[in-house]
């Protein structure tokens, strides 16, 4: 559970040092692969409803999340110098400074047990990377991956749990989870061919 729990805090991490949208895009896919994997490594016995978890977890945030978004760019081009927070020593402290204190937040919540304790310090460091990738990007793209950075966070928090969800209300939160990708989708494509449009008319003009 600790090496899923590290390797997933640094799932949203790296992304954070790399200037590459599409590796951003596809660390999505990660994330969603690592939160499954600690759904199994954190439950008891497996069940028909654990099973059902798992897949929607692996379908949704593994597969669909990042293949969708890089289907909404394809033919688009955006900056090479892409970049989730901007390269400044600065910001990079405050990457610091928020992953320590979302840790000792799990330590203050989670006293007794290290492993939870551990995992809800990894959940409160997505949901406030998150929130700071939003504040910092302008990019369409880099609003709707600060957003899944901050939902996963959230989804990890629901794994403390030890119990898996109701059927029904794994559905609902599959559709509203497919419905949020596909409207970020749309949001996607239309800012980026408005985009598209402004620069073809300055060169034209």
């Amino acid at each position: 559970m600790t090496i899923l729990l590290i390797l997933y805090v640094a799932s949203f991490t790296l992304p954070l040092l790399l200037p590459s949208w599409r590796v951003a895009v596809m660390a999505l896919g990660v994330q969603g692969l690592l939160l499954a994997m600690i759904m199994a490594a954190g439950h008891g016995p497996w069940s028909w409803q654990m099973t059902s978890e798992f897949a929607a977890l692996l379908a949704i945030r593994t597969f669909f999340v990042p293949g969708y978004l890089l289907k909404r760019m394809h033919g688009h081009d955006t900056d090479a110098e892409f970049s989730l927070v901007p390269h400044r020593m600065s910001r990079w402290l405050m990457v610091l400074g928020i992953l320590t204190l979302a840790f000792f937040f799990g330590n203050r919540m989670c006293p007794e047990d290290p492993d939870e304790a551990m995992q809800a310090g990894a959940a409160a460091g997505a949901i406030l990377i998150g929130l700071m990738v939003l504040a910092n990007q302008d990019h369409p793209l880099g609003q709707i991956i600060g957003l899944f950075i901050f939902e996963g966070g959230v989804t990890l928090t629901e794994l403390l749990s030890p119990h898996a969800m109701p059927f029904p209300v794994q559905v609902g939160l599959s559709v509203v989870s497919v419905f949020l990708v596909l409207v970020c989708g749309q949001y996607l494509s239309r800012i980026m061919a408005l985009d598209n449009r402004e620069m073809t008319g300055k060169e034209l003009g």
